[in-house]
């Protein structure tokens, strides 16, 4: 789960750091700024988390939940970046990464486990 979030928040954190780029903000400022991003950023994993509650069998190793959660990410910002959905709907493109990272759970990503 912690390559599928930081493959996720590697990417949302690259946005991040260029509007920090733009803007002449406090250090305090910053720090608050990027602590809740962290934060906020961790409440779409929380499907797959629920996914694995709920008793998901899928395994994944770490490169592809990694891969997955750049994949992810990447997909969410290309919702905004062709007006599929507004920047101001940021709550639709949470739920829809709460969605994906669900259904990844449930994904068997091994090499091994799709040959069998």
């Amino acid at each position: 789960m912690w390559y599928l979030y930081l493959g996720y928040v590697a990417i949302q954190f690259y946005a991040i750091a260029d509007v920090f780029s733009r803007n002449s903000l406090a250090a305090s400022a910053v720090v608050f700024s990027i602590a809740v991003f962290f934060i906020w950023s961790f409440i779409p994993m929380l499907g797959y988390i629920l996914a694995k509650a709920l008793g998901a069998k899928g395994y994944a190793k770490k490169l592809p939940l990694l891969l997955c959660g750049v994949i992810i990410a990447l997909s969410e910002h290309a919702l905004t970046y062709f007006n599929l959905i507004a920047e101001k709907q940021y709550n639709i493109g949470t739920a829809l990464v709460f969605i994906l990272c669900f259904v990844i759970a449930y994904l068997p990503l091994n090499k091994q486990e799709l040959a069998s």
